[in-house]
Protein backbone atom coordinates (compact mmCIF):
# COMPACT_ATOMS: atom_id res chain seq x y z
CA UNK A 1 0.00 0.00 0.00
CA UNK A 2 2.84 2.43 0.77
CA UNK A 3 4.26 1.83 -2.66
CA UNK A 4 0.99 2.89 -4.30
CA UNK A 5 0.79 6.05 -2.15
CA UNK A 6 4.36 7.06 -3.00
CA UNK A 7 3.57 6.74 -6.68
CA UNK A 8 0.52 8.99 -6.38
CA UNK A 9 1.33 12.48 -5.04
CA UNK A 10 -2.35 13.42 -5.12
CA UNK A 11 -3.19 10.64 -2.65
CA UNK A 12 -0.46 11.87 -0.31
CA UNK A 13 -1.75 15.44 -0.51
CA UNK A 14 -5.29 14.27 0.25
CA UNK A 15 -4.06 12.22 3.20
CA UNK A 16 -2.33 15.33 4.57
CA UNK A 17 -5.53 17.35 4.22
CA UNK A 18 -7.58 14.71 6.04
CA UNK A 19 -5.04 14.47 8.87
CA UNK A 20 -5.09 18.27 9.22
CA UNK A 21 -8.89 18.26 9.38
CA UNK A 22 -8.85 15.63 12.12
CA UNK A 23 -6.44 17.74 14.18
CA UNK A 24 -8.71 20.78 13.81
CA UNK A 25 -11.72 18.75 14.97
CA UNK A 26 -9.87 17.69 18.10
CA UNK A 27 -8.92 21.30 18.86
CA UNK A 28 -12.48 22.45 19.68
CA UNK A 29 -14.27 21.11 22.76
CA UNK A 30 -17.53 22.23 24.34
CA UNK A 31 -19.13 21.52 27.70
CA UNK A 32 -21.66 20.76 28.99
CA UNK A 33 -23.14 18.74 26.21
CA UNK A 34 -26.18 18.92 25.94
CA UNK A 35 -26.81 22.32 27.48
CA UNK A 36 -29.69 24.63 28.32
CA UNK A 37 -28.42 28.17 29.06
CA UNK A 38 -24.65 28.41 28.72
CA UNK A 39 -21.75 26.54 27.19
CA UNK A 40 -17.99 26.79 27.56
CA UNK A 41 -15.87 26.55 24.41
CA UNK A 42 -12.30 25.26 24.70
CA UNK A 43 -9.72 25.72 21.97
CA UNK A 44 -5.96 25.48 21.48
CA UNK A 45 -5.85 28.86 19.72
CA UNK A 46 -5.45 32.02 21.86
CA UNK A 47 -8.52 33.92 20.57
CA UNK A 48 -11.17 33.81 17.85
CA UNK A 49 -14.73 34.31 16.74
CA UNK A 50 -17.11 31.57 17.92
CA UNK A 51 -19.95 30.93 15.48
CA UNK A 52 -22.97 28.73 16.13
CA UNK A 53 -24.97 27.87 13.04
CA UNK A 54 -28.18 26.02 12.32
CA UNK A 55 -28.07 22.77 10.37
CA UNK A 56 -28.93 24.68 7.17
CA UNK A 57 -25.81 26.85 7.60
CA UNK A 58 -27.46 30.08 8.76
CA UNK A 59 -25.71 31.81 11.66
CA UNK A 60 -27.59 31.67 14.98
CA UNK A 61 -24.94 33.13 17.30
CA UNK A 62 -21.66 34.96 16.84
CA UNK A 63 -19.22 36.20 19.51
CA UNK A 64 -15.58 37.28 19.64
CA UNK A 65 -13.66 35.52 22.39
CA UNK A 66 -10.47 37.25 23.53
CA UNK A 67 -9.26 34.03 25.20
CA UNK A 68 -10.23 30.38 25.67
CA UNK A 69 -11.94 28.83 27.48
CA UNK A 70 -14.82 31.15 26.61
CA UNK A 71 -18.26 30.95 28.23
CA UNK A 72 -21.27 31.76 26.06
CA UNK A 73 -24.81 32.63 27.17
CA UNK A 74 -27.03 30.83 24.66
CA UNK A 75 -30.28 31.02 26.65
CA UNK A 76 -31.95 33.03 23.87
CA UNK A 77 -31.36 30.32 21.23
CA UNK A 78 -34.10 27.88 20.28
CA UNK A 79 -33.94 24.25 21.29
CA UNK A 80 -32.09 22.13 18.74
CA UNK A 81 -28.76 21.13 17.24
CA UNK A 82 -26.08 23.66 16.28
CA UNK A 83 -22.68 23.46 14.64
CA UNK A 84 -19.86 25.26 16.47
CA UNK A 85 -16.79 26.62 14.68
CA UNK A 86 -14.05 29.07 15.54
CA UNK A 87 -12.69 31.61 13.08
CA UNK A 88 -9.38 33.37 13.65
CA UNK A 89 -8.60 35.66 10.70
CA UNK A 90 -8.87 33.46 7.63
CA UNK A 91 -8.38 30.22 9.59
CA UNK A 92 -11.51 28.28 10.48
CA UNK A 93 -11.43 25.33 12.84
CA UNK A 94 -13.81 22.58 11.89
CA UNK A 95 -17.20 22.19 13.48
CA UNK A 96 -18.36 20.20 16.45
CA UNK A 97 -22.01 19.61 17.29
CA UNK A 98 -23.89 21.17 20.20
CA UNK A 99 -27.41 20.27 21.31
CA UNK A 100 -29.45 22.85 23.25
CA UNK A 101 -32.29 21.43 25.32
Amino acid sequence: MLKSLRSKPVAIALASIFMGTTAALAAIKIAPKPTTDSVTVYSEIPEGQVILSHQDGTIAFNRNCKSFPCQLDISSLSKGEYDVMIRNGTDIQQMVALYKE
